[in-house]
């Protein structure tokens, strides 16, 4: 698990006192839910800002430190980065204790303001609508987190992502049917312009079945104010992402192999889908060693 740090919990917590969140969170949590589910995207006013913070931001972080610790698996690394719809600045707090020269960009002046009390004054925020930024600057990095799902021209969106990046490029998106069809929609456009899938895929084309779809799972544990918000009784969420780390160069780390699902454990083997360089496999493996792989490991 991966929790977010104790002084921006206190900074959340401390908020919604500040904002009476507590009395009308579920309510504007419930009516953002409803907003995301019909992609009806509207700016939020502050207090909506700090319940979306409190109700998401525990999933999103998480998420984003899981992705980074598979990238620094790969013993790879950059030292700036861009992130597109920057929220209220997970991935700044996810880079806390690195070395990366980060810069932000963030629309909304709601989310921009929490992002300032989250993480200080001290960092660069463009406010600018992504398709109207202009910058001569490209980073090594561009990283986007739960954007393309909120983009109506995806296309020119993820091809102006690819424009600013030096190295990798970074996408991350809801666990989803059109969470992974945004994916593919990379993938595709990458093969087309020279990028390469570097984590977790395997191969430029996909053979999963129509019907199914690439995600995987992180368990987080819920604070007191986040299991208020969902009106939940679970002291934990699974959340389902889809997630696709893009390449300049093509790397030896191309060839890993992918555990798609859930292992399935039985009692003298264990069967992994696996996402590998010949397309997606099934693989029986009967070693001692295979029982600790999990769902989203390399194998």
């Amino acid at each position: 698990m991966f929790d977010l740090p104790k002084d921006v919990l206190f900074n959340l917590e401390r908020l919604s006192k500040a904002c009476d969140v507590n009395k009308n969170g579920a309510k504007f949590y419930s009516k953002l839910s409803e907003s995301y589910r019909n992609q009806d995207f509207k700016e939020l006013d502050f207090s909506q800002a700090i319940a979306y913070a409190l109700g998401r931001m525990p999933a999103t972080y998480s998420v984003i430190k899981y992705v980074l610790e598979k990238f620094k698996n790969t013993r790879e690394s950059f030292s700036n980065i861009l992130d597109v719809g920057a929220g209220v600045g997970a991935l700044k707090i996810a880079l806390k204790d690195c070395e990366v020269a980060y810069t932000a960009l963030e629309k909304s002046e709601t989310m921009r303001k929490v992002f300032r009390i989250l993480n200080g004054e001290n960092t660069t925020i463009y406010s600018e609508d992504f398709h109207k930024f202009r910058n001569k600057n490209r980073y090594q990095v561009v990283f986007a987190s739960y954007f393309i799902n909120e983009i109506e021209n995806k296309k020119a969106t993820l091809r102006k992502i690819f424009e600013l990046a030096e190295q990798y490029v970074f996408i991350l998106e809801p666990g989803t049917p059109n969470g992974y069809k945004n994916i593919l929609e990379a993938k595709n456009l990458a093969a087309n312009i020279g990028w390469y899938p570097f984590l977790p895929c395997a191969t430029q084309n996909c053979n999963l079945n129509s019907k199914d779809w690439c995600h995987f799972s992180i368990r987080l544990p819920r604070t007191k104010y986040h299991a208020n918000l969902k009106n939940a009784t679970l002291p934990y969420e699974d959340e389902k992402f889809c997630y696709i780390i893009f390449s300049k160069k093509k790397t030896e780390f191309f060839c890993n192999n992918t555990i798609i699902k859930r292992p399935i454990k039985k009692s003298g083997h264990v069967i992994f889908d696996v996402c590998t360089n010949n397309g997606i496999q099934r693989i029986v493996r009967t070693d001692k060693a295979s029982k600790k792989f999990n769902w989203g490991d390399s194998l």
